[in-house]
């Protein structure tokens, strides 16, 4: 502390009180605290540079880990999706194809999908209480919050976020 307050007064010409001013103790007292205020700085500056770069390679390393995670995540997703197309040309083609051979490849995309963190918000069919943050009423009027409702079609959320939210119906107690 006493250095800094010793550079202090002398950047500002203010002498120690032991020595006579602007002699030449003073003079080459403030050359050095100059120079090593010129050290600390190029070394501050250093260190910043240093900081960037850092800081921009782990920018790289992530984006570079991202990249690998979606690119395992579609090399899974790649059969199951060549699959489905067939069966969508067959369809668009004129002929028949059985609904269960969709439903085991939507249920095998489903399943990765599942595994890379997507999570479905309900299940058609399904009956829960309302929530703002994860439904949306598909007509009609207002639906108080816990009210049961009758999910239509499910939802998605990624990471705790809703991508999508289930679309629902006011459920009927009796009829339901």
């Amino acid at each position: 502390m006493r250095y800094f307050s010793e550079l202090l007064n002398a950047l500002a010409g203010r002498a120690r009180a032991a020595a006579p001013a602007g002699g030449p103790v003073d003079q080459a007292r403030l050359a050095a605290l100059e120079m090593d205020v010129r050290e600390r700085d190029q070394r501050i500056a250093a260190m910043r540079k240093e900081y960037a770069h850092l800081a921009a390679a782990g920018q790289t390393a992530a984006a570079g880990a991202g990249q690998e995670q979606l690119q395992g995540l579609f090399k899974k997703l790649a059969a199951p999706l060549s699959n489905l197309a067939a069966l969508a040309a067959l369809c668009e083609g004129g002929q028949e194809v059985a609904a269960a051979d969709v439903v085991t490849l939507f249920r095998s995309v489903e399943k990765q999908l599942k595994a890379a963190g997507l999570e479905q918000v309900g299940a058609a069919g399904e009956s829960a209480p309302f929530d703002v943050a994860l439904h949306q009423r598909m007509s009609g009027g207002m639906v108080s919050a816990g009210a049961a409702v009758l999910i239509r079609t499910p939802g998605y959320r990624f990471a705790g976020k809703v991508l999508l939210k289930a679309m629902v119906t006011a459920k009927e107690s009796e009829h339901e």
